[in-house]
């Protein structure tokens, strides 16, 4: 009887011992999964993953402190570092972008699409919704954004200054042809159409359009880069160009550096920021910077300080002594980085503020005294965007 359940006994062991580890009848699955799940846990204790190049434009959450005051708000807070530095995690989310997009050639993230010939676009609500012209502006609207830069024009020309609006088109409105087929118009006008005809209204209005420009040079030059949301140098060249052209009609014998003044340089890695979202920079979306360089750069000196006026805004100061223009004050977003070296030999002083919610700082202007004042911004924030004046630029500044 003890023989035969000692028996039974060591068959059971041996068939528990077969069912993990006989690879042959089922494939060692069952041991191959333990050993899956057990890994995170296993490098949270001996670091045994490699390092791979994730740039999620995001701070990771860190570890929390425990206080026995707010034991749930610990565990939540533990939940939120857990996720995001857990081990293999990075490798996880490299190898699962990986897999959507070069096996099924979809995107893993609302905020990136994924267009021909490798060419990303940011999302829906981002740029391709603008592109499609769903939701076009209202009377009400039209008419706010009008009423608003008119009478910024109208306060800077009664205190002297001259002023430049400009907007900076997207990289879809220049490169349609590289979106997905999926992706078509529901309206032919855009939203920047639809700006513009209202402000030329009056012909002497002080607005600027690349698209032109851009759209017939485009087929001669990479103007946008394919894996980023921002023009390249040689994008933003052209555009300059055209702002000083404008800036002549005031300023005779003024000129722009011709192209052939620069040297056009393809070199080292250029991490655009649709790639770095997808974890995808190294591998499958990898492109090169494209820069020009003067062949006789002008000297300037430039100091970057935070200003203290208000969250989320930076403000720039650059200083070229041989320049023959006076101060200039630029609002703008973040196109202006690619245009400031074109800039900066011509100006004797630029004030630069990156004001993210696309404000207009007039008690800047009062205090830095410009004779110049360019406001820029880029084509798809028409549709997030809805400006306003300060209380210093009132209803008596009419249209």
């Amino acid at each position: 009887m003890t023989k035969s359940l000692l028996q039974k006994n060591t068959c059971g062991s041996r068939r528990n011992f077969n069912l993990w580890f006989n690879f042959n009848k089922n494939s060692g699955l069952p041991l191959l999964f333990m050993i899956l799940i057990s890994l995170p846990l296993l490098d949270g204790f001996f670091k045994i993953s490699r390092a791979t190049p994730l740039n999620e434009k995001r701070k990771l959450a860190g570890q929390p402190h425990f206080s026995i005051r707010d034991p749930f708000g610990y565990l939540k807070s533990f939940e939120s570092y857990f996720n995001d530095n857990f081990g293999f995690r990075d490798q996880l989310v490299y190898f699962h972008n990986m897999i959507l997009v070069t096996v099924l050639r979809i995107s893993p993230l609302e905020g990136v699409v994924i267009g021909r010939d490798g060419w990303l676009f940011m999302g829906r609500e981002g740029e391709i919704d603008y592109f499609r012209s769903i939701k076009p502006f209202t009377k009400a609207e039209l008419m706010s954004w009008r009423t608003v830069l008119q009478r910024r024009w109208h306060w800077l020309q009664r205190h002297g200054i001259i002023y430049i609006f400009m907007v900076t088109p997207n990289k879809s409105t220049i490169y349609p042809e590289y979106l997905p087929r999926t992706i078509r118009r529901a309206n032919p006008q855009s939203r920047l159409d639809q700006l513009l005809a209202a402000l030329r209204r009056d012909p002497d209005f002080p607005v600027l359009d690349f698209r032109g420009i851009l759209s017939r040079e485009k087929n001669d030059s990479l103007l946008f880069y394919r894996t980023d949301t921002h023009w390249t140098e040689l994008g933003a060249y052209f555009a300059y160009r055209q702002i000083m052209k404008k800036l002549a009609a005031t300023f005779p014998g003024l000129r722009a550096a011709s192209l052939d003044q620069f040297t056009v340089e393809n070199g080292g890695n250029f991490n655009g920021d649709l790639a770095l979202e997808l974890c995808m920079q190294n591998s499958e979306f990898k492109e090169q910077k494209l820069t020009l360089r003067s062949k006789s750069p002008a000297p300037f000196a430039t100091s970057s300080t935070e200003s203290g006026i208000g969250h989320y805004i930076e403000k720039t100061i650059s200083k070229c002594p041989s320049g023959v223009l006076p101060t200039a004050l630029i609002l703008h977003d973040s196109f202006m980085f690619q245009l400031k070296p074109f800039f900066q030999p011509h100006f004797q002083r630029i004030v630069y503020i990156w004001a993210w919610d696309w404000r207009f700082l007039f008690e800047e202007i009062e205090s830095e005294k410009p004779k110049i004042v360019i406001d820029e911004m880029v084509e798809r924030f028409l549709s997030d965007r809805m400006p306003a004046n300060p209380p210093g630029i009132t209803d008596s500044d009419k249209d």
